[in-house]
């Protein structure tokens, strides 16, 4: 039996490797992914302005408000765009030519004009060619709404020590009740949200990948009336594993590859910016590592990184055996993706369960739904992050799972006996819950 499943196995995943469908993909993949890393370079090389900055001109007809503008801009807490996006000037030349160049050139560039006014203190005129960013008006607007409140303020007489308190800052002191409150925990919850997204989406695409590939799989032998040559060489359990071990390679086989074409496209992308590859995401590494090193939470999360791992496969193989059962009563890869259904709806509710898991901090049911098999490989270690459940639910987790795979093992088996040589649709299930009464 072991020599024929090996050679099963083997043969298997040779025949994936070397069709043309395989070889093309991956020398696309190749090429696009390191090219969408670096999307933005490329953009810049062929004369895009993917990053240049907007530059507005100042034409100061006060002549004394410019370097007032410059400081209250870059003071105000309102940021709605980055200051790397904006690059002040002021107006040396006539207004008119600038306008001509603006013009000509269909620029971006914008003439920010500022007035003395006896009734409103101050009036402006924003210049552009087309649309101006709205972020970029509405701080434009906030910033000379502060200079002419500042301006108010002096003509009403009022003393340096008055202004001084009237600008003067509230100062507030927390007071934590919880005395297990964790502020580097919190910091730590707030960074992993925009990692959730990384995690989750990877292992979705890597089951329904899965699935796919074993309905696929075992139709198109069925198809083809090539299972019964194959069965007639092997056991139906032979030929089961051998499925489940192929594609499930062939899948992680795929996706070391374009962890390499990824790591290739960041290592470009380093040598052109100059800067590490971490850190050419804007992440810094410092400020990770001291969010690691004070948070009890990450350190909890490192160690329990085994059992997630060992979470993550059970879980693909759990999916895996479902997706063989249900493709062994089908007849076609037609009537297969109507009876995957059911995988796709716990496949989905763990999905959307792990994005929106933020908002249902300390809810009963998002707990139990963490240790549901099949659901769990996608919400326990969201929540785990989340500092919702600890290690033990995901131990639970596990636990469950290897119960649910002995079982779909034990009775699976008996239902892909009559299954795979099964080509009638009439009385299928009742054929089926009467295999699975039947003893090996």
């Amino acid at each position: 039996m072991k020599n024929k499943l090996m050679f099963l196995i083997g043969e298997g995943i040779k025949r994936k490797v070397n069709t043309k469908t395989f070889k093309i993909v991956n020398i696309i993949l190749i090429l696009a992914i390191p090219i969408l890393i670096n999307i933005d370079t490329i953009i810049k090389f062929f004369g895009g302005d993917f990053d240049t900055a907007t530059e507005v001109y100042i034409n100061d007809e006060t002549n004394n408000l410019y370097d007032t503008f410059i400081n209250t801009f870059e003071q105000t807490e309102s940021f709605t765009i980055s200051q790397t996006d904006i690059e002040f000037k002021k107006l040396e030349e006539s207004k008119e030519d600038l306008e001509n160049d603006i013009k000509e050139d269909e620029s971006k560039n914008i003439i920010l004009t500022i007035k003395s006014d006896e009734e409103n203190i101050l009036t402006a005129e924003l210049t552009a060619y087309d649309e101006i960013d709205s972020g970029l008006e509405q701080r434009i607007l906030n910033t000379l709404n502060t200079i002419r409140m500042n301006i108010a303020i002096q003509q009403s007489n009022i003393s340096a020590e008055e202004l001084a308190n009237i600008y003067k800052s509230v100062e507030i002191s927390k007071v934590m009740l919880n005395t297990e409150y964790d502020e580097a925990a919190e910091n730590i919850k707030t960074f992993s949200y925009t990692l959730i997204p990384i995690f989750i989406i990877p292992f979705f695409l890597i089951v329904i990948f899965v699935i796919q590939m074993i309905g696929a799989e075992i139709n198109e032998e069925k198809t083809s009336k090539s299972m019964e040559i194959i069965i007639s060489s092997v056991s139906p359990k032979t030929h089961f594993i051998s499925k489940m071990v192929t594609v499930n390679a062939f899948v992680l086989l795929q996706s070391i590859l374009m962890l390499i074409y990824g790591a290739i496209g960041l290592i470009i992308r380093s040598k052109i910016n100059g800067t590490g590859i971490i850190e050419s995401f804007g992440i810094n590494l410092n400020q990770v590592g001291e969010m690691i090193s004070a948070s009890s939470l990450l350190q909890e999360v490192i160690l329990a990184l085994p059992l997630i791992i060992i979470l993550l496969v059970l879980s693909i193989i759990a999916y895996s055996l479902l997706a063989g059962i249900l493709a062994s009563m089908t007849t076609s890869i037609e009537d297969y993706q109507q009876l995957q259904t059911p995988m796709m709806i716990l496949i989905m509710v763990g999905y959307y369960l792990a994005l929106m898991a933020s908002g249902f901090e300390n809810a009963t049911f998002i707990t139990v739904f963490s240790i549901v098999p099949f659901i769990s490989a996608l919400l326990a270690p969201v929540l785990l992050i989340m500092g919702q459940i600890g290690i033990t639910e995901i131990i639970i987790s596990i636990v469950l799972l290897i119960i649910v795979i002995g079982l779909f093992f034990k009775y699976g088996i008996r239902v892909y006996k009559v299954g795979i040589l099964n080509y009638s649709t009439s009385k299928l299930w009742a054929k089926l819950f009467k295999a699975m009464r039947q003893k090996d």
